[in-house]
């Protein structure tokens, strides 16, 4: 497998990433080719009426690919081309049952010649989840249902130990690597700033569960220069986003960054300037829908932005909230970064028995768990 610097073919005639652009020493961090750059920026004119007079932009990384998008591939050009580096040939990683990691996971490893491995923990137990699960057995992943963390770790040290070719990939990808992806985000943000696309955001709001996005979001605004701060809106719990793993994973990412570059700025000493952490809407548990994000979902879902309930309805509910406390929003430039994929994999589900899956998840579908849906008005959503 050959590593490309370019997004989007081998030829040298197409445009570099951003983040090469700005540093060309920074090319020699190996890279595979998954995003179509740059995401568009588009203003919410529909959302914006509807709150009267605010100006919210989106940033489309429901777009980045047309396979899968959402803010995975950003960390997959990075952390695949380590794996592929490593000359492994099998991606180890870990999430809830309903994990979108996971699946993006599957879907996007074999155009590398990538097997992908999945280890499952509990999460509240709704249709999106058993249809993510049945589209992670349809894109050939092999699953694993391990209940808990401690179960999860001596599953995977004896793969990783029965299996020498295998790649640990941590939860949501956001190991340094993966993050870099997210600093080349912050810079194509800075690039489309400079380009007149969209003003300086005041504030950028993005779900914020495994901390890559947000963190390499918050490095790469910071090596641009811009004021802007993040908010990030906590979905997991604080045992997987702390302000301590936050800081530590800044500083991996800017070390990687500066042995290619030592001219980069240690802008990670002063990530919690850029960096906003909310918990107030996270729910109390990983994968659990909010009143908050449902009532979000069922009035600003329209055709220039579709929210889900675990990540995405629970960002925008924050600002959501920010724009209503706030009197001064209106002369304010908000973006929202728009990290759910846009592709439409509903038919797949259809395709699959859920008896083909290990016996371990049958209970997932037979009703032995029942669906987590106390919430009636979830049954109601368009």
């Amino acid at each position: 497998m050959t590593l490309s610097n370019d997004p989007n073919s081998t030829s040298t005639s197409k445009p570099k990433i951003s983040l090469y652009r700005r540093y060309p020493k920074l090319e020699k961090i190996p890279r595979v080719s998954i995003i179509q750059y740059p995401t568009p920026v588009e203003k919410l004119k529909k959302i914006n009426d509807l709150l009267d007079g605010t100006n919210i932009w989106i940033k489309r990384d429901d777009l980045t690919n047309s396979h899968y998008g959402g803010n995975k591939p950003r960390k997959f050009e990075f952390a695949f081309a380590q794996a592929l580096k490593k000359k492994k040939t099998r991606i180890l990683t870990v999430g809830g049952i309903g994990t979108n990691h996971g699946l993006a996971c599957a879907i996007h490893s074999p155009k590398f010649g990538l097997k992908t491995s999945l280890f499952f923990i509990n999460q509240p137990l709704t249709h999106l989840v058993r249809d993510n699960l049945l589209c992670d057995h349809h894109f050939g992943a092999k699953l694993y249902f391990t209940k808990n963390t401690l179960g999860t770790i001596w599953k995977l040290l004896s793969k990783l130990i029965s299996n020498r070719s295998s790649y640990y990939l941590g939860v949501g990808a956001s190991n340094p690597f993966g993050t870099i992806g997210f600093v080349n985000a912050g810079l194509e943000l800075a690039d489309q700033i400079n380009a007149g696309l969209l003003p300086e955001p005041d504030k950028i709001f993005v779900a914020l569960g495994s901390m890559g996005m947000a963190v390499g979001l918050a490095i790469g605004i910071g090596l641009a220069g811009l004021k802007t701060k993040i908010v990030g809106v906590a979905v997991s719990a604080e045992t997987y986003n702390s302000n301590k793993k936050i800081m530590k994973l800044a500083k991996q990412t800017i070390r990687i960054l500066r042995k290619a570059d030592p001219s980069i700025l240690d802008v990670s000493t002063r990530i919690f300037d850029r960096l906003i952490v909310d918990r107030s809407f996270f729910g109390g548990e990983y994968g659990r829908w909010t009143k908050d994000g449902i009532e979000a979902m069922k009035k600003f879902n329209t055709d220039e932005c579709q929210l889900e309930p675990v990540y995405t309805a629970k960002a925008f509910s924050a600002l959501l909230a920010y724009c209503q406390e706030n009197p001064k929003v209106k002369t304010e430039n908000i973006l929202y970064w728009h990290s759910r994929s846009s592709v439409d994999l509903t038919k797949i589900p259809l395709q699959v028995d859920y008896h083909d899956l290990p016996l371990s998840f049958h209970k997932f579908f037979d009703g032995t768990i029942p669906l987590d849906e106390n919430l009636e008005i979830i049954k109601r959503i368009p």
